[in-house]
């Protein structure tokens, strides 16, 4: 084991760049480091954020950076003097969590407040036409709406559906172009706080783990962490012979800032 460095603050979120054998870091010390091991001074460069940075996603050479007052940077990690773009969040509360689709047209971010976006990368007027935001996570119980926050997002290496976890304790599978939910798991043991796919989508990893959305009493009450591996069959697969879940998603708006 090796200690690459620091930051001054917390490290919020890392990501590694695998042809380059490169870590790259966010930290809320608004900056974003780049390490490699192999090096006798493992950070190769620092590049400032003009917010603190929540979470960051990569796919080829593009690098999105979600951060605090609901910024966005999108950087060719090649040319990290200045972000190619910046954006303002479509959704109205703070990021808390991010995912590039695996071809590389855009990614999907998701908020506190039980909701997810679905955002391209071309900035031309037909393309972002297309980009939305709906509803998830959510339940209602003795007729009061409950919404938990979206912990995780994780898109599939194959088929570009993804998946989204939340303090619901629930796991969804999306298809995105067609705006269905395809898959809803049982619900697990406590709150969902990370998943990721295996290199080549026949697993998804899921952790459960308290994610403090009840403050320190319900840390009393938690259970133990645990990292569960689940194999996955058709439900991550986009044909018309998968059997979708009866849930469209109720879409927000598109093409604008998302205000309700």
């Amino acid at each position: 084991m090796r200690n690459l460095g620091a930051h001054n603050d917390s490290i919020s979120t890392m990501t590694y760049f695998r042809e380059s054998n490169t870590l790259i870091t966010g930290s809320w010390d608004r900056t974003l480091r780049f390490w490699d091991s192999r090096a006798s001074s493992p950070q190769q460069s620092s590049h400032d954020t003009p917010e603190r940075v929540y979470q960051i996603d990569l796919v080829n050479n593009t690098l999105v950076v979600a951060m605090a007052s609901r910024l966005f940077n999108i950087y060719d990690i090649r040319k990290m003097d200045a972000p190619l773009q910046q954006r303002e969040s479509s959704l109205k509360f703070m990021t808390r969590s991010l995912a590039c689709m695996p071809d590389g047209e855009g990614y999907a971010t998701a908020s506190v407040e039980g909701r997810i976006a679905v955002e391209y990368f071309d900035p031309s007027p037909v393309v972002q036409e297309k980009k939305y935001a709906f509803k998830c996570h959510r339940q209602t119980i003795n007729d009061v709406d409950h919404v938990w926050p979206v912990n995780a997002l994780a898109f599939h290496p194959t088929y570009n559906t993804f998946a989204s976890a939340g303090s619901d304790a629930t796991v969804s599978i999306w298809d995105h172009k067609v705006k269905k939910r395809l898959r809803q798991y049982p619900k697990f043991a406590s709150s969902i706080s990370s998943l990721a796919f295996n290199s080549d989508g026949t697993k998804l990893a899921i952790a459960v783990s308290y994610t403090w959305d009840d403050g320190e009493p319900g840390l009393k009450t938690a259970e133990r962490p645990a990292i569960l591996v689940r194999k996955l069959g058709d439900e991550v697969k986009v044909s018309a012979e998968t059997n979708l879940d009866k849930c469209p998603l109720t879409i927000l708006r598109v093409a604008q800032r998302l205000d309700w």
